[in-house]
């Protein structure tokens, strides 16, 4: 048995998880950054939303001069002044409706940028993601729907509290050019509606943690009995799958319902105060009409400017919800993201895997017969592979080479680490030590070197997209090998016997194909690929003896995989291997 490599010499996926989250950001520093991405189109909806706030003043200031002018016998200018009136109304709301669709583009840019750079960062940087992965496919889907929302809405209330915040400032100061000892007054209770918010911010943040963390709980959970509905109804486990759902439910409900009380609540007093301002307003006033100092056009403008200024503590309320529900979001999707962006808003860029960092560049995507160079492999070496487990186990350095054409048979008894080999090798699972070479050449990362066409992994568990079988197996590859896929996994006559044929929906985990179809799903997914390395882990765990042996015969015969990589424990592969390896207790024994 050969020596490990030391940590120092390690090259590939390093063993601590890769990417730690990032120091807890806030959401007004990742909303920022996000409109750095498109300031323009922000600045076109900011720009709207401030006039649309502020039309009301011109409003009221015409309203002001109607009202005095009412008592008169000049019908004439108060009409012309009432058109006006009509006039700004309609104008305010044809610019609604103009920035509503500005903004909508906007709106969309916010949600969907995130979205994208959490999944490309999932698929395409370097090394195993396992361990900023949700826990859940409810989980991942709360992230990518939900905590995107929320980050989204931060801008979003920007945008109004920017609106509100000029109108209000320009209501005070048109108030106190009417009375200044007035406007002081009335200014005090929306004073008061933002410390309101402030003193409510932490424990919105508590809320909205835990609701979404029961939604989170709730949806994961309909995802595992949606993808285990048969193994429940041969364990007769309905009634317990009913009786869990409607426990995660009710949690989830709890939690919904602190969660939307107190947000409501805090909206709820904050325009209460607001309104408060307004009734103090306008009692004030009354002496001042008696004696004469004011006007009923005053009235009609302080009831104006303060229905503006009113608007000021409901959207701080919003404000601070908004940021404290953001904060968990932000935190939640800081997971998925790499360390260099903790904040999910670099430029977007087109999904691909089928690129290699240092020597190795895009692979050809060409026929096999048309690779060159670094694409065709002639011998792969690894040398001194550790890995280690976090609950214990893993490989103490293992090596292996494989020729050209050869096929490498991996055996050894449950818990050998030969699941382990496979998924090191790819770069799916973190080293301690070793190295790996691609013909020579020194592979840094193998997760983005040994891609398709370069190579392509059959695992022991497939996943499977609720699609039509075909696409299913494409996943978006040239379908010109398609036939030939489906012929070499022993697919083709299952196919005939499918209401659809190739077009037949298997489901979310390809739930209405049995074990076998699954499994042969997937094997023909690699197939299509034509690669240079297939590494297969073992076929037998859902194949019968006669279908395995129709599949290996195949394949060989074939020549579609000129180096093959496989787990097997039976005889008839083992006895055609080129070279097996054997694993005891995550060593090489033979």
């Amino acid at each position: 048995m050969t020596t490990a490599v030391q940590p120092s010499a390690a090259v590939g996926p390093p063993a601590q998880d890769p990417w730690p989250p990032p120091p807890p950001a806030r959401p007004g520093r990742v909303a920022l950054e996000l409109l750095r991405r498109e300031p323009v189109a922000y600045l076109f909806a900011l720009a709207g939303w401030v006039a649309f706030y502020a039309f009301p003043l011109p409003a009221g200031l015409v309203l002001k001069a109607v009202l005095d002018r009412v008592a008169t016998s000049d019908t004439t200018s108060v009409l012309v002044l009432l058109l006006g009136l009509g006039v700004i109304e309609v104008g305010r709301w044809v610019l609604f409706a103009v920035v509503v669709v500005q903004w909508h583009g906007a709106w969309v840019f916010w949600n969907s940028l995130p979205r994208i750079n959490m999944l490309r960062s999932l698929v395409r940087d370097p090394g195993p993601t396992a361990g900023r992965l949700p826990s859940s496919s409810g989980e991942a889907v709360s992230r990518f729907r939900d905590d995107t929302l929320n980050l989204g809405m931060v801008l979003d209330v920007w945008l109004d509290m920017s609106g509100a915040v000029v109108s209000a400032l320009s209501a005070i100061a048109v108030m106190a050019v009417v009375d200044a000892r007035i406007t002081l007054v009335v200014v005090l209770p929306v004073a008061a509606a933002l410390l309101l918010c402030r003193w409510l911010g932490a424990r919105l943040r508590a809320w909205r943690r835990r609701e979404r963390e029961a939604t989170a709980a709730v949806t994961g959970f309909i995802g595992d009995v949606f993808g285990a509905i048969g193994a429940l109804k041969v364990a007769g486990a309905e009634a317990a799958v009913a009786q869990r759902f409607h426990e995660l439910g009710e949690v989830r409900a709890r939690a919904a319902r602190a969660d939307q009380v107190a947000t409501q609540v805090l909206r709820a007093s904050s325009g209460a105060i607001g309104n408060l301002g307004t009734g103090l307003a306008v009692l004030l006033l009354v002496p001042s009409l008696a004696d004469g100092g004011a006007t009923l056009g005053d009235v009609g403008l302080f009831a104006t400017a303060m229905a503006v200024l009113g608007t000021l503590p409901r959207w701080a309320a919003s404000l601070g919800a908004y940021h404290r529900q953001a904060e968990v979001s932000v935190e939640r999707m800081a997971r998925l993201l790499p360390d260099r962006d903790p904040m999910g808003v670099a430029a977007p860029a087109v999904l691909d895997l089928r690129h290699g960092p240092g020597p190795f560049p895009a692979p050809s995507l060409g026929a096999p017969e048309r690779r060159t160079g670094d694409d065709r492999l002639q011998r792969l070496e690894l040398r001194g592979l550790t890995v280690v487990h976090p609950g214990g186990g893993g490989l103490a350095g293992v090596d292996l080479t494989l020729e050209r054409g050869t096929l490498t048979v991996v055996t050894g008894p449950v818990g050998a680490g030969k699941s382990t080999l496979l998924r090191a090798l790819l770069g799916l699972v973190p080293w301690v030590a070793g190295e790996l070479r691609w013909n020579g050449t020194l592979v840094p990362d193998p997760s983005t070197v040994l891609v398709p066409p370069r190579a392509a992994y059959v695992p022991q568990v497939p996943r499977l997209f609720s699609e039509p079988l075909a696409d299913a197996v494409l996943l978006g590859v040239d379908g010109d090998g398609l036939l030939e896929a489906i012929s070499l996994a022993c697919l083709d006559q299952d196919v005939e016997w499918m209401p659809d044929g190739l077009q037949t929906v298997v489901g979310a985990k390809g739930v209405r194909l049995s074990g076998g179809q699954i499994q042969r799903t997937a094997a023909a997914r690699a197939f299509v690929r034509r690669p240079e390395l297939l590494v297969i882990d073992d076929l037998s765990s859902a194949l019968d003896v006669e279908t395995e042996a129709r599949l290996w015969r195949q394949l060989l015969e074939s020549g579609t995989a000129p180096t093959l990589l496989v787990v097997s424990h039976r005889s008839s592969v083992i006895d055609r291997a080129d070279q097996v390896i054997e694993l005891q207790h995550g060593r090489r024994i033979r």
